[in-house]
């Protein structure tokens, strides 16, 4: 063989080696691409800002109970902001997160974390919520069935009938039964859950919520109007004290005599 033909030989093998690299290369980023993006949340998806739709987390006026849990895997764990704790299961399907309020809430949201990259077979794939006012008349108000979910999960409770728009959760008690995991796997892993009511302490002079402009839309889950009844009982308190003014023309000069006791001056006793 002439050296012209080894060299042109060396070369053919240089190009198929090279070919083999970039194939192994291409194919390791496409896989690392596709397992980023099952490890990510829907990037479409809103983001979900308290803040902005006028709610404030209320787990401080809650206590939470468990039916079982690893020894380093309760309710403490559950509650903390780290995503890698969790709560997990320690015994028979269904599992049970009990959150007793204390007192009568409104909720508008309810989020849980859940990621089954992570947790695989321990990932809940049906869950089911019920509310009321005690155990002995829990009622069931949404199911969430789940399909290798990642990332804070809604409940949907936009149809519970609560509120003055029909769109809260009005209830004492609220109950997660895990019904079933992924893989038929017997204990659960939950990374996290929060509850929002709406924020009764907005700016003063200011109704609840963000200033928004005239005929903005905004989902009817998270938003409240102040109701036209209350302003209707603003504008009749003033009535009242208009017509008493004029029930006792003598008010008028400075002279309050004659005005109602309940008008007067308050009396310390």
């Amino acid at each position: 063989m002439s050296d012209e033909d080894l060299v042109e030989e060396f070369a053919e093998a240089d190009d198929e080696l090279l070919v083999d690299v970039m194939t192994e290369d291409l194919a390791e980023e496409t896989g690392s691409h596709e397992e980023n993006s099952e490890s990510s949340e829907d990037p479409r998806a809103p983001v979900f800002d308290p803040m902005a739709l006028g709610l404030k987390e209320i787990n401080n006026l809650a206590h939470f109970g468990v039916s079982s849990h690893r020894p380093g895997n309760g309710v403490a764990e559950l509650l903390s902001d780290d995503l890698d704790k969790y709560w997990q299961s320690d015994g028979q399907q269904p599992h049970l997160l009990t959150v007793h309020f204390l007192r009568r809430v409104e909720i508008r949201a309810i989020r849980f974390y859940v990621d089954y990259n992570q947790d695989e077979s321990y990932t809940p794939a049906h869950i089911v919520f019920l509310a009321g006012t005690g155990h002995h008349d829990l009622i069931q108000f949404a199911e969430v069935p789940l399909t290798h979910p990642v990332g804070w999960q809604d409940v949907p409770i936009a149809d519970c009938g609560g509120g003055a728009d029909g769109h809260s959760l009005c209830c004492w008690i609220v109950q997660m039964h895990i019904k079933e995991n992924h893989q038929n796997g017997k204990d659960t892993h939950i990374r996290g859950i929060k509850f929002y009511a709406l924020d009764d302490q907005p700016l003063r002079g200011t109704v609840r919520g963000p200033a928004r402009a005239p005929g903005t839309d905004v989902d009817e889950g998270y938003a409240r109007v102040l109701p036209m009844e209350s302003l209707a009982e603003e504008d009749a308190r003033l009535q009242e004290l208009l017509d008493a003014f004029d029930r006792y023309p003598s008010s008028q000069s400075g002279n309050f005599s004659n005005m109602p006791d309940l008008m007067g001056e308050p009396v310390i006793r």
